[in-house]
């Protein structure tokens, strides 16, 4: 093995560790995310399978296939995070309205003058 395949292996495992560690998701979540990681593993380890996988669908380079997933994956994570932001903005303005009704003042009333008797 290069350098190199030590380097993206401990990357990987790394990557898999720390979301492991310190966010806490849903059992489908940390499968999907330990399956990417193996399969990056597989990868590094074994590069011509890449170049196999890209071949038989059609991309020339395992390289390009890699790349090209990986802006996927990107897209798909940066539109998941734009959801659950548009999301946190409704119900913080949804916060924002309660606690203006529930906290308002009600307007102050003017002292009543005695109205004047007409002569």
């Amino acid at each position: 093995m290069t350098p190199i395949q030590f380097l993206l292996i401990f990357v990987a495992l790394a990557i898999l560790f720390l979301y492991l560690r310190h966010l806490r998701t849903r059992l489908l979540d940390r499968m999907l995310l330990s399956l990417l990681a193996l399969g990056a593993v597989i990868l590094v380890v074994r590069p011509d399978w890449a170049t196999a996988l890209a071949q038989l669908l059609g991309v020339g380079r395992g390289a390009d296939l890699v790349f090209y997933l990986g802006l996927s994956g990107l897209a798909f994570l940066w539109m998941g995070l734009y959801s659950r932001q548009r999301e946190m903005d409704v119900r913080l303005t949804e916060l924002a309205r309660r606690m203006a009704i529930f906290e308002g003042e009600k307007p102050k009333s003017k002292p009543r003058k005695p109205k004047a008797k007409r002569p």
